[in-house]
């Protein structure tokens, strides 16, 4: 059964048993873009066949059944608990809701496969398997906030301290409690359920970033291949456009920014249910001309876009160990950042790039004109020395260190 270029699927007929379920609320391609589905598929590629996947379909792959798929010439076991469509905006059901609900109506189907360990980084995806009685199970913080805390929907805001409590007594079921966050993090993590979740249980590991994707490419080469203006500031603000990513800072830091440097572009690689917002405040402030959003891209195609930038910019208001950020280092870029978690880990204040505490537009603006002053050459093997340490290559061994179910 055809799918999207380059994801097919097939008859189950693989020979190997998997020996993990890797679970979590995406199609393991490209939807929904964003930090974890990055992690999803770095440990694709690190464990390959070894895990079989639990996502959503947004194509032809049926639903409800396990079927084979070819991802980025792999194959996998797959499994599809429900639908999305693909840039449909805001569902009337939120997609954390549909999961877990999509997970609980297929559990029998989904252990037929036999597989008794499983890898997830979805709270609703844990809620919904901790009592399946797998063997090994690991769970994973993409970030270290309650996520309904600052939900899309007004009506979930309020269940955010349930929400705690049912997590809280789910992680009794895992073996292994894992935060892709820095320290600091984790320990407002712990002092947030009052001690319940012992420090001693969780452990951090931090993101990582394919470098056989995300490394350097001329500047002047790659701003060719995406047509950008030569000679132009450019900045690039890479992931989901929602409110969470900080994308009104961003605009209102360019619109200052531009004071200076009247050339400058900014430039969104992503997409997201904010769309609509993003232009017209870009139309508010003055500066559509000089904005551009690119809709979702292959990772590569991220990269492309990441190597045409002089400087990479995060506003996000939370992060776990941020993913985009690493894939800028990897590409060589200087980095503008809030204060989330791994910033001050990631950036040498103006060496790569400055942090930023707070949110005020005027800050992040000169913080930015600084770092389109530092010289290119120096900033990127300052960035590349830190990308380093968080490569592909060095995340089977730092989990199987922290998990030894995929040892």
């Amino acid at each position: 059964m055809p799918g999207r270029e380059g994801v097919t699927c097939l008859r189950v007929s693989m020979s190997t048993p998997p020996d993990c379920l890797l679970l979590e609320g995406c199609d393991f391609d490209r939807f929904p873009a964003g930090g974890q589905l990055a992690v999803a598929r770095q440990l694709m590629a690190a464990f390959g066949p070894r895990l079989a996947l639990v996502g959503i379909s947004t194509d032809g792959t049926p639903v409800g059944r396990w079927v084979e798929r070819e991802i980025d010439g792999r194959r996998f076991r797959f499994f599809a608990t429900g639908r999305r469509a693909v840039g449909a905006g805001k569902p009337r059901v939120p997609a954390r809701l549909s999961r877990h609900l999509g997970l609980l109506r297929h559990r029998e189907a989904i252990l037929s496969l036999g597989v008794r360990a499983a890898f997830t980084q979805a709270p609703e995806d844990l809620l919904a398997v901790a009592g399946w009685g797998f063997e090994r199970l690991c769970y994973c913080f993409p970030g270290t906030e309650n996520p309904l805390a600052s939900a899309r929907y007004a009506w979930a805001r309020p269940l955010a301290a349930v929400h705690d409590r049912l997590l809280l007594r789910a992680l009794r079921r895992a073996d292994a409690v894992l935060a892709s966050a820095d320290d600091e993090a984790v320990d407002a993590l712990v002092a947030r359920t009052g001690g319940k979740l012992p420090r001693s249980r969780v452990h951090s590991l931090p993101s990582h970033y394919d470098e056989r994707v995300f490394f350097p490419i001329p500047c002047a080469e790659a701003r060719e291949r995406i047509g950008g203006e030569a000679g132009s500031p450019l900045v690039v603000s890479v992931g989901r456009l929602n409110r969470v990513k900080g994308w009104d800072l961003v605009l209102a830091a360019f619109a200052r920014l531009r004071a200076d440097r009247p050339g400058a572009r900014l430039r969104f690689v992503g997409d997201g249910e904010d769309r609509p917002e993003v232009e017209a405040a870009a139309r508010d402030l003055g500066v559509a001309d000089r904005v551009s959003v690119t809709g979702f891209l292959t990772p590569s195609a991220v990269a492309l876009n990441v190597n045409a930038a002089d400087v990479v910019v995060v506003g996000s208001h939370r992060e776990g160990w941020s993913v985009a950020m690493l894939e800028a280092l990897g590409c060589g870029k200087p980095l503008v950042t809030t204060a989330v978690s791994g910033a001050r880990a990631l950036v040498r204040p103006g060496r790569n790039g400055f942090v930023v505490d707070g949110r005020d537009p005027a800050e992040l603006a000169r913080a930015l004109g600084r770092a389109l002053s530092l010289d290119p050459a120096a900033a990127a093997r300052e960035s590349l020395e830190v990308a380093r340490r968080y490569a592909l290559a060095e995340l089977p061994g730092r989990l199987a260190t922290a998990w030894p179910g995929l040892a």
